[in-house]
């Protein structure tokens, strides 16, 4: 019992001394956030490198969408607040202050005003016709971006299964090969398979959210400018007598 007692006080010492060696070796045998990324990513094959790319799409796209549809660049408050002001122009019998405003604001709504307030249509109607184009072009215009995360939606998760099918035939050819099955390159193409699958609705995913979020958007700002126009045509054609030049 006590030879026992001694064997352990000696090798005590000797266990934690080698624990305390293994630690750091563990550390740095632990790989980090961006090396996991890039495994993950390298494992995926050609494949995966044309997912990164359509992530790197979505981004840039979502990034412009967000840019083109802030509402204080299509419609900023002191236009809409100008625009609003028409029946005080009226009393004061000018509205080439206004119209010199709008030339200056290069925004989407200052535009479209201008061609409210330009008198250069004889009925309301026709001024309402002809604005309502002008709107159809100016929203289109604001649309560059939408269409590719649309894109990107379908495009992510077919490129997601054609990495899945590559890892599959890969993974199958293992199993036909003379010497038996070979059991790493069966894993890895089954990871081929799997990370391909995951990445194409990793990046499937957040495009319709965007997509979707976006679409509500460039609807919303369309409605509200719509209104804005029809208030503004209302009241220039009830201040202001308008007349076609002679031919």
């Amino acid at each position: 019992m006590c030879l026992f007692t001694d064997l352990l006080a000696t090798a005590t010492p000797m266990l934690a001394a080698a624990a305390e060696a293994a630690a750091p070796a563990a550390e740095k045998a632990t790989p980090s956030g961006l090396q996991l990324v890039y495994e993950f990513l390298a494992t995926g094959g050609f494949v995966m490198g044309l997912i990164v790319l359509c992530s790197m799409s979505a981004i840039g796209a979502s990034i412009l969408a967000w840019l083109q549809l802030r509402e204080q660049v299509i419609m900023p408050g002191a236009v809409v607040s100008q625009l609003r002001a028409i029946p005080s122009y009226a009393l004061k019998g000018d509205i080439r202050p206004l119209q010199e405003f709008l030339s200056h604001d290069g925004s989407m709504l200052s535009r479209l005003g201008s061609m409210a307030i330009s008198g250069a249509f004889t009925s309301k109607q026709e001024c309402h016709d002809a604005c309502a184009i002008k709107a159809r072009e100016e929203i289109h215009r604001l649309e560059s971006g939408i269409p590719l995360l649309e894109v990107m939606v379908t495009v992510a998760p077919l490129l997601g299964l054609l990495g899945t099918t590559a890892g599959l035939v890969g993974m199958f050819s293992a199993f036909g090969s003379g010497d038996g099955p070979d059991t790493a390159v069966i894993a890895h193409e089954i990871g081929v398979a799997l990370r391909c699958t995951i990445a194409g609705l990793f990046v499937a995913v957040p495009s319709v959210l965007a997509h979707t979020y976006f679409t509500r958007r460039l609807d919303a700002l369309a409605v509200k400018v719509e209104s804005i126009m029809q208030e503004t045509i209302q009241h220039f054609y009830q201040h202001f007598e308008v007349q076609r030049p002679a031919a």
